[in-house]
């Protein structure tokens, strides 16, 4: 959350918990933050506005500060040290100046496989009791925010996403692209002339596979700008990070048709040639969802009772 997160489910994907109330109803009818035992979702809480956000760094900073935040003891004194402490650790500027990175987002879980908060009442050590309001945060923020993604986008977008991602590096990347998965998930509606419905791709490999290879243009996409911030993304509703438009006529072309999605993967070319080769990577991405969603439409339109 900019300065100026609902880290634990029972896996009910339109409720959320607080440490008042087991369940609350959510924005939009679809639980993002914690997904499953690999999945969940730290972005709210700055996990990606790093200097360096791969997955390896940040899988090594969270198992180290997981592992440090057991020995803590529960007190105000001792969890404040522990936030200066991690804060001190990495003092270089972040990508997005302005966007608090928490120190407290480690892994949680059975298995500790996903990220959550460490001061979340059931976090391991921490007895059923919320200690969010020592954090930068404060208590009320953790428990009331909701990213722009579960009010803007259609339910089975977000369904469609939790079906294809797998871990806790890629989804919390992700989700919180709403415009990015509206302009995509919505030109496939387009040519597919109806909504589409998350049975269409969780009943199609092939689909699953396309939306999934979609998804990781997030983190391989080759025609970065030259001033590109890295994997994160401010997706927060203030106009501070805007990303910048794509300077078609600089290269003497005309605005793409996919110009939102390239423009939320920090796009710039240098040639009409390199606008070309990536619209035919972002067409060759739809007709690939489109084409088995089609045919699983076929049988429906050929009967003739």
């Amino acid at each position: 959350m900019p300065k100026t997160s609902c880290f634990y489910s029972n896996m009910n994907p339109r409720v959320h918990p607080t440490a008042e109330t087991p369940l609350q109803p959510v924005p939009g009818g679809v639980y993002l933050c914690q997904v499953g035992e690999t999945v969940s979702c730290g972005a709210c809480c700055g996990l990606y506005n790093c200097a360096k956000a791969s997955r390896g760094l940040l899988e090594e900073l969270i198992a180290w500060r997981t592992t440090e935040f057991q020995k803590v003891p529960r007190t105000p004194d001792a969890i404040t040290d522990f936030r200066v402490k991690m804060e001190r650790r990495d003092p270089r500027p972040r990508p997005y100046p302005d966007f608090y990175h928490c120190p407290f987002l480690g892994f949680v879980g059975a298995r500790h496989l996903r990220v959550g908060c460490l001061l979340h009442p059931q976090a391991d050590g921490n007895q059923g009791i919320d200690y969010r309001g020592l954090s930068f945060y404060g208590a009320m923020a953790c428990r009331d925010y909701f990213c722009p993604t579960y009010r803007n986008l259609p339910a089975a977008y977000k369904e469609i996403v939790q079906t294809v991602c797998t871990d806790w590096y890629t989804y919390g990347l992700v989700i919180t692209e709403e415009r990015m998965l509206a302009g995509f998930f919505g030109e496939v509606e387009r040519r597919l002339g109806r909504s589409l419905t998350t049975a269409d791709i969780q009943s199609s490999p092939d689909a699953r596979t396309a939306v999934a290879d979609f998804l990781e243009l997030k983190l391989s996409w080759p025609f970065r700008r030259p001033d590109w911030q890295g994997v994160g993304n401010y997706f927060f509703n203030d106009n501070r990070y805007l990303p910048p438009a794509i300077d078609y006529a600089r290269i003497g072309a005309a605005r793409s048709a996919h110009d939102i999605i390239l423009q939320e993967l920090s796009s710039a070319f240098s040639s009409p040639g390199e606008l070309k080769a990536a619209e035919t990577m972002i067409e060759r991405l739809l007709e690939r969802v489109r084409r088995p969603v089609t045919s699983l439409d076929a049988p429906l339109r050929d009967r003739t009772w």
